[in-house]
């Protein structure tokens, strides 16, 4: 299932890590962390890698808000020193840039404050000695949307998340090329989501003119997986040939995917609301000590699921790495 990328050093597969992702609701709502969490459980267990969900729904790196939001928008910037500081993290992964634009037409001031927000982001990550990795924003599909698109020339109040700018995606294309951009020049590993999950798109809608990337902006388990998948190829090197049964959509009838799923929701939560956010919307969550060890109690329900799934790969990787 698993094929070495023979320019990649396969060395760099870490064999402990404490590893953090900041982000909007995409990443909030996890599944693609599940997936790693997962593939790493099942099919590389001697890596013990630690994965720390922070994203936060409708959260900016760039503080900026529409006026019909509900409420203003969370800035990451608002929390990330605490963050961090509570997390001691060696890697950052940064998502952003979906709600950055405000689902607004192209604006120069927005973008600006974009570029210097996730400067920013990535300046005070390094500052803790992390090793700082870039996501690209992903696509937003508008053939997916529920509800209205508006065109050009209208009012700048009447966009917002719910009736967003048409070509919002061409925004987004502009903010993703930036970061490859400045990702490239400061030596930052950056990870394209938008060419994949667009190629998702592409191929789901030709199968299928109905298709339904989520609601045009959340990908759907298809989407989450893809995410999985481009971040082992392009941060881990490691390049799969086949989706896993365990990741097919809604995992099948997977125990396994069930109790990784079950362990997320209890460390997502509680790390989200132990380090802290402006999202009015809060989760109900023990504390996080108690998140922690009834996640860790998981863990050997996790690893006789994953046995009666199959075998694992690892001694396949093993001899990669020598």
């Amino acid at each position: 299932m698993i094929t070495k990328n023979e320019s990649a050093d396969l060395l760099a597969v870490p064999r402990s890590k404490r590893i953090v992702f900041f982000g909007d609701s995409i990443t909030e709502n996890g599944t693609y962390i599940r997936n790693l969490e997962a593939f790493f459980l099942k099919h590389l267990p001697e890596h013990r890698l630690e994965w720390i969900n922070l994203g936060v729904s409708s959260e900016t790196v760039a503080g900026t808000s529409e006026k019909d939001h509900p409420f203003p928008r969370p800035c990451v910037h608002e929390r990330l020193e605490r963050a961090l500081a509570e997390t001691r993290p060696d890697w950052v992964f940064i998502c952003y840039g979906m709600n950055d634009g405000i689902y607004h037409p192209f604006g120069e001031a927005r973008f600006e404050a974009y570029r210097d927000g996730l400067r920013q982001a990535v300046e005070q990550a390094q500052s803790v000695g992390a090793r700082v990795i870039l996501m690209t924003p992903p696509p937003f599909d508008v053939a997916s949307i529920g509800g209205e698109a508006l065109p050009d020339g209208k009012d700048m109040n009447e966009y917002s998340f719910e009736r967003p700018y048409v070509k919002y995606n061409e925004v987004l294309e502009r903010y993703a090329a930036w970061v490859q951009q400045y990702g490239e020049a400061e030596g930052l590993t950056v990870v394209d989501l938008r060419h994949p999950l667009s190629e998702l798109i592409r191929k789901r809608r030709e199968a299928d003119a109905g298709y339904r990337y989520g609601d045009g902006i959340h990908p759907n388990e298809d989407g989450h997986w893809v995410i999985a998948q481009t971040i082992l190829s392009r941060v881990f090197h490691l390049e799969l040939e086949r989706i896993p049964a365990w990741a097919e959509v809604d995992g099948g009838d997977s125990e396994f995917i069930r109790l990784v799923g079950q362990r997320r929701a209890v460390l997502n939560a509680a790390w989200r609301e132990h380090v802290g956010h402006t999202n009015p919307n809060k989760l109900e969550t023990p504390p996080l000590a108690e998140a922690l060890q009834q996640a860790e109690a998981l863990l050997p329900a996790i690893e006789r699921a994953a046995a009666l799934e199959g075998g694992t790969e690892s001694a396949e990787v093993r001899e990669w790495m020598g």
